[in-house]
């Protein structure tokens, strides 16, 4: 059961940046891709693959994004009810060579509240480098601090022969940290899988019909898993950032189960070529939890849809 206290800041973009997702995932997990192959590495990209067994896929996808670039910073309230549990940023830091690409650098981080701190206190980081050309994932970190749980996963994507490198670390509640447990696997993934951030970065570039769903193939840790985002509806909202014309969504897991009551996330993006998200919604045990955005830099404003 996922912890309540934690549950606060999970809902920091629209596929959940943290370790919540796994807790949202079906007992039966859609794709499981554990598998004994070597080890890759970003280098191996660029090693002679002549004589082998594999070929490499050819990375032709072309995603237009007029929705996100460089130098994008979003600033979020997180609330549990109407006590400020915290702040969460997301940030496209820079774009990076990967893998002869290019990539955006992009940052999510999230931090209670000074007065959450003495009973929970949380200090996560989340990175995702994602191919600037075909919108999919090339590497991702994920460092979470949250009271007495601290983990690491670093996962390496070659996306050219399907294999995700995926390195973890639990670490022990000390300081200075000690090691509890730590492994590393190699997993069998499609063509352009994106991880949990990427994927909000990848909705944002689509067009959003009401009433059309848009698919995506997630991976996270040693699974490979198929989510679906409803477009539901159009709205009106108003936050501290301002008023905004949006379009609300809703991320689904495909399969034999969707997200339970506890994991329903909403998202409200704003209604224009950027889809910033404007607010988030998520139900628990008792009331809700709600994220609203703050602040926005890096974009030009006010936003087209943005209401004056």
């Amino acid at each position: 059961m996922l912890n309540q206290k934690y549950y606060i800041f999970i809902v920091l973009s629209l596929f959940i940046t943290t370790r919540g997702i796994s807790n949202l995932q079906p007992d039966s997990v859609i794709h499981d891709t554990t598998s004994q192959i070597p080890n890759i590495t970003m280098d191996s990209l660029n090693q002679d693959t002549t004589g082998t067994d594999s070929l490499p896929y050819v990375l032709d996808r072309v995603i237009p994004n007029q929705a996100f670039d460089v130098g994008e910073k979003l600033t979020f309230l997180v609330r549990y009810g109407i006590i400020k549990a915290g702040e969460a940023t997301m940030e496209v830091e820079n774009i990076v060579p990967v893998a002869d690409r290019e990539a955006y650098k992009i940052v999510s981080k999230a931090k209670s509240a000074r007065t959450f701190d003495l009973f929970f206190k949380v200090r996560d980081q989340v990175e995702s480098w994602v191919d600037t050309r075909g919108i999919f994932s090339w590497k991702f970190n994920k460092f979470l601090r949250e009271g007495g749980y601290k983990f690491d996963l670093r996962v390496e994507y070659d996306q050219l022969y399907g294999k995700a490198n995926v390195q973890s670390i639990r670490y022990e509640d000390s300081e200075p940290l000690r090691i509890r447990d730590q492994n590393e696997k190699n997993v069998d993934i499609p063509p352009y899988v994106l991880d949990i951030l990427a994927s909000f970065y990848y909705v944002r570039t689509q067009k959003l019909r009401v009433g059309r769903p848009i698919y995506i193939t997630n991976h996270d840790n040693e699974k490979v898993y198929d989510l679906k985002v409803i477009i539901q509806k159009r709205e009106v909202i108003e936050v501290q950032a301002g008023k905004f014309n949006c379009i609300m969504v809703q991320p689904q897991l495909v399969g034999d189960a969707i997200f339970q009551q506890k994991g329903e996330l909403w998202v409200w993006l704003t209604d224009d070529q950027y889809k910033i998200p404007v607010q988030m919604k998520s139900a628990v045990f008792i009331g809700s939890i709600t994220t609203e955005l703050k602040k926005i830099e890096g974009v030009p404003l006010p936003l087209p849809a943005q209401l004056k």
